[in-house]
Order: C-alpha cells, then sequence, then structure tokens
C-alpha cells in the first residue's frame, strides 16, 4: 500500500511540476502546446515507471526518457520533488546521458541549404533559421540588404557559407562574444580581410581556422638561424559559447620542401588560453626556427588544439531587481538565487552590485573546474523601455560547496533616475571540450625576413 502512495504521490509532484514548467512559456503557438502536453504526459508516465517492481520496466522508462532528446532537460523535475533514491539516481542518469549526447552533436558543424534568387536580408534571416547562429546586420545599407543573389547551398557547412557571402558582396565579419552573434559590415581599407586565398582557411566541425599572416623574423642571438611566425584566426560558430582554448607548442608542426621539419621554438610550451566573454575571434601565434642555408619554397602546417565550450545558454530572469531579493529560480537542473541587490548614487549615474548564488543538482562537467566560472558569467541588466545594459564592471566568482558558486557583479554607469531592472544571467550549459584539428598545405614561404619593431 505504501509503494501505491509513493507513486501518486511522485505522479502529483511531477504533474504540478510540469504544468508549472508549461505555464512558463510565454505565447506558444497551438500545435506547440498540444505538442508540449504530450511530452509532459509522456514524462509522467516513464517517471511512474522509473519506480517499477520490475527491473526491466524500470530500465525501458529510462532508455525511452533519454530517447526524447533534449526537450526532456527542463521538464525533468527537480530532484527535491522525488522522494525515492532509486528515482532521483535514475533521473540524474537520464539527464546526463541527454547532456553528454546533446553537447556531442552541438560541436558538428551546422550546414544550410538554400537555393534560388533571394535578397541578402532573406538569405541571412534562412541562414539564421536553419543554423540557429544568430547574425547581426545593422551596419550593412539598406541598398546591400536589399542586393538579390543567386545561391545554391546544398548541405553548405555555416562557415563556408558566410564566406561565398562575403566575397561575393565585399563583406567582412566579427564575432562579438558578448552578445553571441556574428556581426557583418561593408569591407573598408582600414579594416580588410581577405578570404580569397583559400589555401589558408581550413574548416573543420563547427570552427574556421585561417592563417592571417606569416613572418620570416631574425632570431636574437644567432646570425644563422631565423624564425617562422604565423599568426592563425579561430572562430567559432556563434551559437556555441567558447570557455578555454587548450594546445602544445609540438602538436602544431610545419614542414618544409622534402618534408623537412621544422623545430618549434618553445617545444615544451603548453598553453591553456581562457576566453572570456569576447572570446570568439581569437588568434593565436606559432614560431619555428628555420636554419638560413636551407632553401624553402612552400611549407605544410597541421596541428591539433582543443577548445571547451558550452553548447547550450540558459536564460534565468528576475523581472524586478530590488523586489526578487532572495528569490529563487530554476531552468532544467540550475538553480540561481538572487541574494542582494544594492545601488550606490554618483553625480550622475548610479552603480549596481548584484550578488547572485548559482547551484547545479549534480557537479558534473560544469563544475570540474573552478577556472569555467571564473570568466564565464555573463549577465545584463533590461530595463522597462527593453533597453538592455551588458556587465561593463567587475564581477567576482567564489566557490561555495561542491556544485555551488557564488558570483558578485558590478554594473557602472546606469541612469540616476532609473530605479527598475531585469536581471538575466546567462548561464552555460551542455559543456564539453572539442577538437579542432587543422591542415593547410602549400603555403608560399615569406620571401623576405621582417625585422622586429
Amino acid at each position: 500500500m505504501s509503494r501505491v502512495w509513493f507513486q501518486l504521490g511522485i505522479a502529483i509532484l511531477c504533474l504540478s511540476w510540469l504544468q508549472t514548467v508549461g505555464k512558463s512559456d510565454s505565447d506558444p503557438r497551438p500545435a506547440q502546446v498540444s505538442t508540449q502536453k504530450q511530452i509532459q504526459k509522456q514524462i509522467s508516465e516513464l517517471i511512474l515507471k522509473l519506480d517499477s517492481n520490475q527491473r526491466k520496466i524500470r530500465q525501458q522508462a529510462e532508455v525511452q526518457l533519454v530517447k526524447l532528446g533534449k526537450p526532456v532537460l527542463s521538464l525533468l523535475p527537480p530532484p527535491e520533488l522525488i522522494s525515492s533514491n532509486s528515482v532521483k539516481e535514475a533521473l540524474q542518469s537520464v539527464r546526463l546521458q541527454i547532456e553528454k549526447r546533446a553537447a556531442k552533436e552541438s560541436i558538428k558543424a551546422s550546414h544550410v541549404n538554400l537555393k534560388g534568387t533571394f535578397s541578402l536580408n532573406q538569405i541571412l534571416i534562412a541562414i539564421t533559421h536553419q543554423t540557429g547562429n544568430p547574425l547581426d546586420s545593422k551596419n550593412l545599407p539598406e541598398s546591400v540588404l536589399k542586393t538579390r543573389i543567386d545561391v545554391n547551398y546544398v548541405e553548405v557547412p555555416f562557415w563556408k557559407t558566410i564566406d561565398d557571402l562575403s566575397q561575393k558582396l565585399t563583406l567582412t565579419y566579427q564575432v562579438s562574444g558578448s552578445k553571441g552573434v556574428l556581426q557583418l559590415q561593408q569591407e573598408t581599407e582600414k579594416r580588410s580581410v581577405s578570404i580569397t586565398d583559400k589555401s589558408k582557411v581550413c574548416f573543420q566541425g563547427p570552427f574556421r581556422i585561417e592563417i592571417v599572416n606569416i613572418q620570416r623574423r631574425p632570431l636574437i642571438g644567432s646570425s644563422n638561424r631565423e624564425l617562422l611566425r604565423a599568426t592563425f584566426l579561430i572562430q567559432v560558430e556563434p551559437r556555441l559559447r567558447p570557455l578555454f582554448l587548450s594546445y602544445a607548442a609540438d602538436k602544431i608542426k610545419a614542414t618544409g620542401d622534402s618534408h623537412l621539419n621544422l623545430p618549434a621554438f618553445n617545444r615544451y610550451a603548453k598553453y591553456e588560453i581562457p576566453l572570456g566573454e569576447g572570446g570568439q575571434d581569437l588568434k593565436i601565434t606559432m614560431q619555428w626556427i628555420r636554419d638560413s642555408q636551407q632553401r624553402i619554397k612552400t611549407i605544410q602546417i597541421q596541428g591539433r588544439l582543443k577548445m571547451e565550450l558550452a553548447a547550450e545558454t540558459l536564460p534565468i530572469t528576475f523581472d524586478d531587481l530590488f523586489q526578487s531579493q532572495g528569490a529563487i529560480r530554476r531552468r532544467g537542473n540550475i538553480t540561481v538565487e538572487l541574494v542582494k541587490a544594492e545601488k550606490k548614487e554618483l553625480d550622475s549615474t548610479q552603480n549596481l552590485n548584484i550578488r547572485i548564488s548559482l547551484s547545479y543538482d549534480y557537479g558534473g562537467p560544469a563544475f570540474e573546474s573552478h577556472r569555467t566560472w571564473i570568466y564565464h558569467n555573463r549577465a545584463y541588466l533590461q530595463n522597462p523601455q527593453g533597453k538592455k545594459y551588458w556587465l561593463n564592471g567587475s564581477s567576482q566568482t567564489t566557490l561555495e560547496s561542491a556544485g555551488k558558486i557564488s558570483v558578485l557583479y558590478q554594473f557602472t554607469d546606469l541612469p540616476l533616475k532609473q530605479d527598475r531592472y531585469q536581471l538575466t544571467y546567462l548561464a552555460p550549459t551542455l559543456i564539453t571540450a572539442a577538437p579542432i584539428e587543422f591542415r593547410f598545405e602549400k603555403i608560399a614561404f615569406p620571401a623576405e625576413v621582417t625585422e622586429n619593431n
């Protein structure tokens, strides 16, 4: 009898949780509501089966929950609503399996399929819709956005599509790390990015790697040796959030004619670069040593890097900053508490200090290293008119316990008379390490030595 009451309790709690989640969606379409209700009902039934006396039924329920994929993550009830340890552990296993699969899928290149004649604006809208990569075209003139272009994109990777459009319309672009968008603008002499030399561009998964500069430099203290220096630009699809880049000097090799290997200048060096909130356009430099007597016409450069990135960002919002102190918000397995908000008025502006507490139901990959949270606590304020104020001051992160951190934000130079703000915290999730492998063939060896500045 106790099991019956327990199962009934789970059913009531799960249905209550799922209904609460369903109400949080803003203005969903009728078809979406119907589909979501079906998924919610299915999830509730499967969670009940996780407490079955029969092992086979429990295993089948777990497998079916995993098959439902990413939509399940935001619909699973929090652990505190589940009193059975076995059900709690099963749901944690389900979440981890789904997150691992979703993270693996996210590091594949997104593709574009589009045939016909369209305006640039129509093409950009289609690219965003198909790839999930937000594009910012506000700096492009209306005449450029209305330009009609013949395209024949069949499973073309995102970066190749962008390069093709940039070449046709003489555009340039950069990824804004703070906003997570690809910003497009017309190319100028001062800000020229050449993409015509395809031998210097490599694509791998969601990454674009380009050799933007290659030089011969004097090796100080040596009369018969010199340095070959290459600067790489690494770009990530804006739908992803890069966290750290790591690589070893001996894993990036330069080979001259007749398979002549050039030794790395710092062959034992290992690098780990935190990318902060503007790191989606990243430049790194490698140097190799060349004997001045060696005759080289072309070189080949190949290597392997590793980037830790977040495949998804969950926004967690507190509507009225000062009225919401002590409030707790939950998305998926993330819980955020608005601990305190205080303001400091200056002569013509004001600063706001805001402290939040963040916890996960389980540590998982997001908390394997405290370093992730030192650099990646994105947040912004928004006034009632919809204007956003991105973090422009400092942020301090402290690890309170396993799976829990505290972050203190300082927003500066805010309008003095504005009192009502909405705070949105952007939590990185689905964190994974993605390999970046590249190979450049027959790069022309620089004809002359560039003197040190």
